[in-house]
């Protein structure tokens, strides 16, 4: 059963269960209206200063899922459809964005192991009706997307029934099973691409049945298992 923890306020929900995960049980989640320290990948600043977000860790033991990023994406995808009826693009490997202009990210990802323990960190710009300038160019929020204001609590109760469903749906069908709707809105796909600070630049093809991305270089196909992707052309037609 799912065990919650809310803070007010605090320097990061993943930090949180990192110093107390001898103490906490399995499927305890912490949630923050305000993260003082929040932060993705390769230790990047994860913008959560403001309390219209939504900032949560869940903690999973024994969970042995190669490709979770994704499988986290397909669940945070399902909802984001269930509750505002339109599709978001899925970014490999740990990304939601949605399409204006350009896309802007909505959502992000960041799992972290240690020993049997997996903590899933989970960052949504929900409600914010604002950003500052710099971030503004490169995400939104769904409330200034769609013009709907979400509950925090049926957010999080919409969340989980589907990461719970996706979980037991990968325990029997495996990480195949996800690809098709992984596939149907990847962004960047058939995009000119670069990953691995320019060292790979090519067409993104697809994620294949791993998980990893599959890149079409001038001379043959390359397959990543981990990196940062972007697009090579930022004023690209979409």
């Amino acid at each position: 059963m799912l065990q919650a923890i809310w803070f007010e306020s605090i320097g990061s929900t993943q930090d949180y269960i990192k110093s107390h995960i001898n103490e906490l049980l399995d499927d305890t989640v912490v949630v923050a209206n305000l993260q003082t320290n929040g932060r993705g990948r390769y230790g990047h600043v994860w913008y959560s200063s403001l309390k219209e977000g939504l900032y949560f860790s869940i903690l999973k033991k024994y969970l042995n899922i190669d490709s979770l990023s994704l499988i986290v994406g397909v669940s945070l995808f399902k909802t984001i459809k269930n509750i505002y009826g339109f599709e978001p693009l899925i970014k490999w490997p740990n990304d939601i964005y949605i399409l204006l202009e350009k896309p802007k990210k909505v959502a992000g990802i960041l799992i972290e192991r240690s020993k049997e323990n997996t903590i899933i960190g989970i960052g949504v710009n929900l409600n914010q009706e604002d950003f500052p300038q710099d971030i503004s160019i490169m995400a939104t929020s769904l409330k200034l997307f769609s013009g709907k204001s979400v509950e925090k609590k049926y957010f999080l109760s919409t969340f989980f029934e589907a990461f719970y469903e996706d979980i037991r749906y990968f325990s029997m069908y495996g990480f195949e099973a996800f690809r098709t709707i992984i596939n149907d809105h990847l962004l960047y796909k058939n995009k000119l691409v670069s990953a691995n600070d320019g060292k790979v630049c090519g067409i993104l093809k697809e994620v294949d049945k791993s998980g990893n991305i599959i890149i079409e270089t001038n001379k043959h196909k390359m397959s990543l298992n981990a990196g940062e992707l972007n697009s090579i052309r930022a004023q690209e037609s979409w």
